[in-house]
């Protein structure tokens, strides 16, 4: 490794979230400095990223957790760390960037580097959406917009997708058995609501382990484009993580959200938030406000406005990765 190596490290075992978001940048990298030097150490197979994508790295390695930081520890490179607690980041040599997305303030200080400081935090959300106290993390903590592959609305040359139901986020047992108690209610009292047959297509992500819902009637993987499976659809059902979400913005398919409990990741409010901007979002105690909104949009389909969502986030991530080489 060299100064111009940046190795980009997240976790894949809780989702690809982490994963997109790297990889995203890593393309906005690669466009503006075609001759770095790109690896990606990550402690799972980056399975539901494209091989196509993925060929932006020069190198991708697979380390345990707690190994990852060893990997780096003598880099004189830049290390770009997505939202991750990683033992031995205090010894690597290179310049430290930490991707710090949205986060509980009683947990920001976990991502401290012990003695020391990271050289730069990006936040990749506008300014006035959420800008933590940093102060403990690093002197230099900027907001660089969303960082999102933007998908644009449905095309008159797309296979149309129906009616579908993302579940990737439900990748934890504990978790489906949280969140598809919930989407079963729900599908089947929009049937008994609607009173005619519809089809609703499942899609899964590889760390579901194939686990499907009584109320599917098809069971996918959408791979590395369910991006185009949202732009695809007549509807989406799904949780609301932060790729999906703005992805499902950037198209102009209408949209439930529903939120599942994480350790960083406060769902409940990005519901809140972008549901009603995308179609509608699921709150427990208003269930029949979902089962309205969403036999509605299957009895009589319409479209919405794309959102904008503001500068690239991912290009503005990638000026300041590189103004500290």
């Amino acid at each position: 490794m060299n100064k111009s190596t940046l190795s980009f490290l997240a976790t894949g075992r809780s989702g690809i979230g982490h994963l997109r978001r790297v990889t995203t940048v890593a393309h906005a990298l690669r466009r503006k400095a075609k001759a770095l030097d790109l690896q990606l150490i990550t402690n799972a197979a980056p399975a539901g990223i494209a091989c196509d994508e993925l060929g932006v790295f020069d190198r991708i390695l697979l380390r345990p957790r707690a190994e990852m930081a060893q990997v780096v520890a003598e880099a004189s490179g830049i290390l770009v760390c997505d939202t991750i607690e990683l033992p031995g980041i205090e010894r690597a040599a290179g310049r430290k960037v930490l991707i710090l997305r949205e986060t509980p303030a009683d947990r920001i200080a976990s991502f401290r580097i012990p003695g020391g400081l990271w050289d730069r935090v990006l936040v990749p959300n506008p300014r006035a959406h959420w800008m933590p106290d940093g102060s403990a993390l690093s002197t230099s903590v900027e907001p660089t917009g969303w960082i999102v592959r933007t998908t644009g609305v449905r095309r008159a040359s797309d296979k149309p997708a129906g009616i579908v139901v993302a579940t990737g986020g439900g990748g934890t047992e504990a978790t489906r058995n949280l969140l598809y108690p919930i989407l079963d209610r729900l599908l089947a009292d929009t049937r008994g609501r609607i009173g005619a047959p519809f089809l609703i297509r499942q899609a899964i992500g590889p760390r579901a382990g194939g686990a499907q819902l009584a109320g599917a009637d098809e069971v996918f993987d959408p791979g590395g484009d369910l991006n185009l499976t949202f732009r695809a659809a007549d509807l989406v059902i799904t949780t609301a993580g932060y790729n999906s979400v703005l992805e499902l913005a950037t198209t102009d398919t209408p949209a439930l959200l529903l939120p599942i409990p994480r350790s960083l990741d406060d769902q409940a409010a990005r519901v809140r938030l972008w549901g009603p901007k995308l179609g509608h979002g699921y709150a427990p105690k208003q269930h029949d406000a979902a089962v309205d909104w969403l036999s509605a949009q299957i009895a009589r389909p319409t479209r919405r406005a794309p959102i904008v969502l503001g500068a690239d986030g991912a290009a503005r991530a990638a000026e300041l990765i590189l103004d500290l080489l």
